[in-house]
């Protein structure tokens, strides 16, 4: 009889150690230990109308009264809007997402500080144009309750990378922000870097390019951690502009000799194969949502759509792509809130 029991006990623990194995096997990675991380990131479109309007102002103008559906002509106002009437649109997308990191191309100083406002994150970043608060910002807001920062530095994709400046030939000044953290649940270390290239110079954008990805390995080598490149690169997947992508990904050589002498040496590294993965191919094809183009213009056509801004992850292994959309900047009773969509991805860190 006690045999006959330890016998069937025995075979109990074999089928629940057979079932722990297989849970192992088949559970995704990023719902086991480890960190997981949101970020959205997003081409804000600079505040090309400015007015003193304050956040509380705008508040108390909006009209609760709920639009009666057949009273309405569905996407029909495809003007461009003020920063302050766009501003709570935009706080809503990204605190409905509730994201970790949320990071902003063409944000001007009044924008960002909105959306500290808004969203009561801290942010890091400078203006590009003099190293403080002129010009526009590649910002990255972080949620402190789940994230820490641990430091931050802006460099210009230029010539002369460590000063405010702009390459020859290039529309604007043109500069990146690079922030390192740490998620306060799991501890992990990561490094996200923000980036606008140039609309007018493709040379600028070969060179930014270059530049960010000689950074980014260095990172990744001394750091142990991985590392992700977000923002609007003005650059296509295919086609003429699509160097700085190419150059991104690792299809495109660069020289090291053609970058300024004293970012290479104090960004010196060993791991020549470093390359960044385009998050959207990293991610399983079951997990994407949403759009393919991310800009759109103020238009009511389809035109002028194209993808151009990117989330990439560096191809050191110790992350995983579990979802990715590109969200909308237009819905049917409202206005545009951006001329770009918001890109949006999960992220596993371990």
């Amino acid at each position: 009889m006690i045999a006959t029991a330890n016998s069937s006990a025995r075979v109990k623990m074999l089928a629940l150690i057979f079932l722990l194995v297989v849970l192992i096997m088949v559970y995704p990675r990023s719902a086991q230990a480890g960190s997981r991380i949101r970020i959205q990131s997003w081409n804000l479109r600079y505040d090309s109308m400015p007015d003193d309007i304050t956040v509380g102002e705008t508040i108390a103008a909006l009209n609760s009264t709920v639009p009666i559906d057949t009273q309405t002509t569905y996407y029909s106002n495809y003007t461009e809007q003020p920063w302050s009437t766009r501003r709570i649109g935009v706080k809503n997308e990204v605190l409905f997402n509730e994201v970790d990191l949320f990071t902003v191309n063409e944000g001007l100083h009044r924008q960002v500080e909105d959306l500290k406002e808004l969203l009561d994150m801290p942010y890091i970043g400078v203006g590009r144009d003099d190293g403080a608060q002129a010009g526009e910002y590649q910002a990255i807001f972080y949620n402190p309750d789940s994230i820490e920062l641990l430091s931050n530095d802006t460099f210009w994709l230029s010539n002369t990378p460590f000063e405010p400046s702009k390459y020859p030939g290039a529309g604007s000044y043109r500069s990146c922000t690079v922030g390192y953290f740490r998620t306060k649940k799991g501890g992990t270390k990561f490094v996200v870097i923000n980036a606008h290239l140039d609309d007018q110079s493709d040379d600028q954008r070969r060179l930014g390019a270059a530049l960010i990805k000689y950074r980014a390995a260095y990172e990744q080598e001394t750091k142990n951690a991985p590392v992700f490149l977000v923002g609007d690169f003005n650059s296509q997947v295919s086609g003429e502009t699509n160097g700085a992508y190419e150059i991104t990904t690792g299809k495109l050589e660069f020289s090291a000799d053609e970058l300024n002498s004293t970012f290479v040496s104090k960004y010196s590294h060993v791991d020549t194969g470093f390359e960044f993965l385009d998050l959207i191919e990293q991610t399983p094809v079951e997990n994407r949502l949403g759009n393919l183009a991310t800009f759109t213009g103020f238009k009511n056509n389809a035109d002028s759509f194209s993808r151009i801004d990117f989330q990439f992850g560096g191809n050191s292994g110790s992350w995983e792509a579990v979802r990715y959309k590109v969200g909308d900047n237009w819905y049917d009773d409202s206005y545009y809130l951006s001329d770009h969509r918001p890109v949006i991805s999960d992220i596993f860190l371990g």
